[in-house]
């Protein structure tokens, strides 16, 4: 039976009965740097050889739908998803940011799909708040030392979500970089 973990001052993390102390900031860098090099394998060895065969329009769009998901950030506006230490300030700035990226990304793909001639335009855009967006997240939470306090299913989204958000963004940015050669008008997503 695992042993029952108890909270001690933020400031030195977690302790088990046992003594052994996790500091959160140590776990999250674990946790994080693990899940980028599993997408990064994922997307190099699968997905890039299977989306540089298809035309840049077609390739966008399952890139673009690991963003429109990015509601599940908004959760950590929702009352009792995060400790009361997490600062107000924080949980608004993550939350909108990423609901209005997710909703940058399904005009994206509505524009790629209806074959929009402004379509790669949305995407940048969509690409660009993204990317602020995410960075400044991480910032933030540095500044206000988040992971000292209780993040609840947040604490996943960071940990294993937030990855697969650097990799779809930097193969978006890839996808953008890359001629366009299509010459058919396939439906799109």
């Amino acid at each position: 039976m695992a042993p029952e973990l108890t909270t001690t001052e933020p400031s030195l993390g977690y302790r088990d009965p046992g003594g052994m102390a996790t500091e959160p900031t140590v776990l999250f860098g674990i946790q994080f740097t693990l899940s980028l090099a599993a997408y990064s394998l994922i997307a190099f060895w699968y997905v890039v050889p299977r989306l540089s065969k298809l035309p840049r329009e077609l390739a966008l769009a399952p890139l673009l739908w690991v963003h429109a998901f990015r509601v599940v950030g908004g959760t950590i506006l929702a009352p009792g998803a995060v400790g009361s230490g997490v600062p107000m300030e924080f949980r608004r700035m993550v939350g909108y940011g990423d609901l209005a990226t997710a909703l940058l990304a399904l005009l994206a793909l509505i524009a790629l799909r209806a074959h929009l001639a402004r379509a790669i335009a949305f995407v940048w855009v969509c690409l660009t708040v993204g990317m602020l967006d995410t960075i400044n997240a991480i910032i933030q939470s540095i500044r206000f030392s988040v992971f000292n306090d209780p993040l609840g299913v947040n604490w996943v989204i960071v940990t294993v979500y937030v990855p697969a958000l650097l990799v779809s963004s930097l193969l978006i940015f890839m996808q953008l970089l890359r001629p366009d050669h299509s010459t058919t008008r396939a439906p799109v997503g």
